[in-house]
């Protein structure tokens, strides 16, 4: 990937975390209360120019690509250095969305049959395989400092069971967002072993040596006990 493709990618990734994040506060409908509405060519303006003023700001530019009416939104496509992108912007002009998002399409949320140790919850879940193997997850990130501490205690438990689990580690990274939208209220740390135990928090409070103790108890679970070095 070239430093333009790069710079782009960068450009891309702030202009979907920004506008969650300038428009989180915003709660209620957006058709509840709408004022008149204003005009397609003027959405499409509105959108390009708050993306110029209060988040590009010189470093790059965005310009309008195309702007549709769809049911309740104008859909407004614009283009940031060679990227095309599309946001959502309520009739009355005042409500921005970086998406919009269908209820319907929603992951349903694991059901909790009961705790066990570690304070990790039990799913009636099928255990989760990949290529025959339970597969774990670790879902953090740098910013947080529960996940700085839990994710070397958990890549160095996962080690021990190499060749028996698959061992997905998203410190940082947006893969598996099916199974974090299943297991997760939205926090992080989460882990995920096996699709059946699963904790959104860390094992900081309990220490380091039980949280390892914990953690391998739950594996071995999940490998019948193997390898038996580990699960003695």
């Amino acid at each position: 990937m070239n430093a333009k493709n790069i710079f782009a990618a960068i450009i891309i990734a702030g202009l979907i975390i920004a506008g969650a994040v300038i428009f989180s506060n915003y709660q209620q409908c957006p058709e509840a209360d709408q004022g008149p509405k204003i005009s397609l060519k003027e959405a499409g303006e509105r959108v390009v120019n708050f993306i110029n003023d209060n988040i590009l700001r010189g470093q790059a530019t965005a310009s309008l690509v195309q702007a549709l009416e769809e049911k309740d939104f104008y859909k407004i496509k614009f283009e940031v250095e060679g990227q095309e992108v599309e946001w959502f912007l309520a009739k009355d002009g005042k409500l921005l969305f970086p998406e919009v998002i269908d209820l319907t399409e929603i992951q349903e949320l694991a059901k909790e049959t009961e705790r066990t140790i570690g304070d990790f919850s039990v799913s009636s879940d099928e255990i989760c395989l990949e290529d025959g193997k339970p597969i774990v997850y670790f879902f953090g990130s740098e910013t947080c400092p529960y996940c700085v501490w839990q994710h070397p205690v958990v890549k160095g438990v996962m080690a021990k069971f190499e060749g028996y689990i698959s061992f997905h580690d998203n410190m940082d990274l947006n893969a598996d967002m099916e199974i974090f939208q299943r297991y997760s209220s939205g926090g992080v740390p989460t882990m995920v072993l096996g699709c059946k135990y699963y904790r959104v928090g860390s094992g900081q409070s309990a220490g380091e040596e039980q949280e390892v103790a914990n953690l391998t108890e739950l594996v071995c679970d999940l490998t019948n006990n193997q390898p038996v070095g580990v699960c003695q």
